[in-house]
């Protein structure tokens, strides 16, 4: 959808200002001063003074009386004693537009496109309507809550979150529902924005090449959306810069696609009459209901009565437009994910058609794009599963294995000492719903098996053995003797919902070849903390069945080109390896896997190590007296945490114990202990969120009672 926004509405639709003569009441009853912030108040202006980056002294000031000039100012200096503030924004105002359609299908129904029934769909801007603010103090960090919120059948606050010694500004729309079904996105922006301080706008464009662009009057009148890299817009001025940017991850909701959709925009809105006074723009984040080459657009869920997070990060620049663009690519590691120690990146599921494209080339040698894609992102092992939507996998002749035969050729030929390139398949045979196999090393076999047909045979031309399949005997037989995996795709979702639910107590299901199932952020919902509690909820309950199961990070794309957002809709596995196993023999990878001792992350957050009374993620250990366990975490990120958590059961129920950690700054590293009494408990499993819900989690450990 490309929506054109009349001038009018990005001012007075979302404004009602108070009366000149009142005074807005402010509750400080729970703000410290500290070293960190002070915060004061003069009549309607309410004031919040921190100390950034290097000391930076950063202010906002509030302006409660006028909601259309909320941001009173945005400044710095060198020091709070410092002379002459340099002014960076100022009678500016955040905006937000929804747009809400229906959730058909469940909560977690993936095969859902609101927009596809427009007599279901509304929009509307947000108005804010100041009924007072209160200022909270929760360890180094500070919140402005202002109630008054409203858009559509939306209901809230607006809330602003500083962190002592950074930058970083949260802005959210924490507003509820009780309308049932409600399924929507939103844009974040902010407006009335003058030229007389900011006049430049940067951002990374689609082909990683830094463009700048002077805002001129006469030019810029349109709403001009922009496929960018980092998913930032920074303006810029003589006094300084601002970026402003949507969570890495959890702002995007779950396509088959990652193709940008162009995710930031601007646009100048009003001319000043008055010469050098300065002209009025906007800009911000974007999403969009339109599709290419997809079926399906689930948007976001909003359960009736469960706050949602709308979210527009801030990056205030005490510098040009390039260096905070540096600091707020920081944050993702330059979307990269970060090398570990003794461990390498592992992502899975991808239907990229690399056998075909390369069959309807004749053979001849091509470099797809995808694979500097992933060797750019930091990517050592990349789990293909070819002959989704494609090929013959069906076949049970010479063209399957003509296709599995060149499958692994081209597999081989891309990999590197440190690049791999591992060929698995979305089987989706035998056993039920939709599943991956991972096999070790080169296989061929036929899903197919006649009942005069033997399962196991040398076929002229074939390297090794065949495999016949008829039933899932055969599959789990292959698998055993082959030394592989499999584990659910998208449990209780898409092709697999209900599933494995519905196979927990079948022989295959509780073979432990059968690793468990696959982790996507999947449904989206930004009332949670977390990302992907559909999976995670899986893994808690199959792990209360009685079974020793793992969630493997998978991303569920069908293409990939150097221009997509691909890394916002990514999560890596970091698996115990020191080195990348090379062709034609990869059972390292298997052997990490079904170790369980590798952790699932959506980069930010990295685990170093984590151990409970001293063994690693998917292992067992017995608990100490008093069925006491002693936890350690190593853990670093780029965001500021939010908390970290110890889940665990007892074949019933599942049990969480929630640390909150206001106290850790933006790009830290630090050791965190937790020594509990889990009676009655089977396993355990250890987690970390951060402010904008990135994470990362380990796989569950098993504890044995103390005798």
């Amino acid at each position: 959808m490309n929506r054109i926004f009349p001038p009018a509405l990005f001012l007075l639709v979302m404004f009602v200002p108070v009366r000149s003569q009142e005074v807005v009441p402010i509750d400080l009853s729970a703000y410290r001063e500290s070293s960190d912030f002070r915060v004061t108040h003069n009549g309607n202006l309410l004031t919040v003074n921190w100390s950034g980056e290097n000391k930076a002294a950063l202010r906002l000031s509030f302006n409660l009386a006028d909601a259309e000039k909320l941001i009173a100012e945005l400044s710095h200096a060198a020091s709070p004693s410092s002379a002459g503030r340099k002014i960076i924004l100022k009678d500016a105002a955040p905006a937000y537009w929804v747009y809400m359609g229906k959730r058909r299908g469940g909560w977690d129904n993936f095969f859902d496109r609101p927009s596809s029934r427009p007599h279901e769909v509304n929009e509307h801007f947000s108005r804010l309507i100041i009924e007072g603010s209160r200022v909270i103090s929760e360890g180094r960090r500070l919140q402005v809550i202002i109630p008054g919120l409203w858009m559509g059948y939306f209901h809230g606050d607006l809330t602003f979150t500083f962190y002592a010694d950074g930058n970083l500004v949260k802005q959210e729309a924490v507003v509820s529902t009780q309308e049932p079904d409600v399924a929507y996105y939103y844009d974040a922006w902010l407006t009335g924005c003058s030229t007389s301080q900011l006049d430049r706008l940067y951002w990374l464009d689609k082909d990683d090449k830094f463009r700048q662009h002077a805002l001129t009057s006469d030019l810029d009148l349109d709403y001009v959306p922009l496929q960018v890299h980092r998913r930032a817009i920074i303006a810029e001025g003589d006094a300084g810069s601002l970026a402003l940017f949507p969570p890495p991850h959890q702002y995007f909701f779950p396509r088959d696609q990652t193709i940008n959709y162009a995710n930031v925009w601007y646009r100048l809105h009003r001319i000043n009459p008055e010469p050098g006074a300065g002209d009025f723009f906007s800009f911000g984040v974007r999403q969009t209901a339109h599709a290419e080459q997809e079926r399906w657009v689930p948007l976001v869920n909003a359960p009736p009565g469960r706050p949602q997070r709308m979210t527009l990060f801030w990056y205030v620049g005490t510098s040009d437009a390039r260096q905070t663009f540096a600091r707020v690519s920081a944050f993702t590691h330059d979307d990269r994910f970060a090398p570990v120690s003794g461990r390498k990146t592992f992502t899975s599921h991808y239907h990229l058609s690399l056998t075909m494209e390369a069959r309807r080339r004749g053979m001849k040698p091509h470099r797809p794009e995808f694979v500097d894609v992933f060797k750019n992102m930091g990517i050592n092992i990349a789990h293909l599963w070819d002959f989704h939507t494609d090929g013959h996998p069906t076949d049970t002749n010479q063209v399957r294995l003509d296709e599995l035969r060149n499958y692994y050729d081209e597999t081989n030929r891309l990999s590197d000492k440190d690049f791999l390139l591992l060929p698995g398949e979305e089987a989706n045979a035998h056993f039920e719903g939709h599943w991956n196999l991972l096999l070790p090393r080169p296989v061929y076999w036929f899903m197919k098996r006649k009942q005069n047909e033997p399962f196991e045979e040398q076929i002229e031309g074939a390297a090794r053995n065949v495999y016949r399949t008829g039933d899932t005997d055969d599959m789990l037989k292959l698998i055993r003797q082959e030394g592989g995996l499999a584990w659910q795709a998208h449990p209780r979702t898409k092709g697999s919902t209900g599933y494995p639910d519905k196979v927990k107590d079948t022989t295959y299901f509780r073979d432990q070849t059968y690793l468990g199932a696959g982790f996507k952020a999947l449904p989206s919902d930004y009332s949670s903390p977390r990302l992907g509690e559909r999976a995670l909820n899986l893994l808690d309950d199959m792990n209360n069945w009685g079974l020793h199961k793992f969630l493997v990070g998978e991303v569920d794309v069908f293409k990939i080109d150097h221009t997509h957002e691909l890394y916002g809709h990514m999560n890596i596995n970091y698996l115990k390896l020191d080195r990348t196993p090379q062709f034609p023999d990869w059972s390292e990878v298997v052997t990490a896997l079904k170790s369980g001792d590798f952790f699932v992350t959506t980069g930010e957050v990295l685990i170093h190590d984590f151990k409970i009374n001293g063994v690693p993620s998917g292992g067992t250990t017995t608990m100490r007296a008093g069925n006491e366990v002693m936890v350690e975490a190593d853990i670093e990120w780029t965001f500021p945490l939010n908390f970290y958590e110890l889940v665990w059961g007892d074949g019933a129920k599942t049990y969480r114990k929630i640390v909150f950690v206001p106290e850790t700054n933006q790009f830290g590293r630090s050791r965190f202990q937790m020594r509990e009494k889990l009676s009655g408990a089977r396993w355990a499993r250890f987690a970390v969120w951060d402010t904008a819900a990135n994470g990362a989690f380990t796989q569950p450990v098993r504890l044995i009672a103390a005798r």
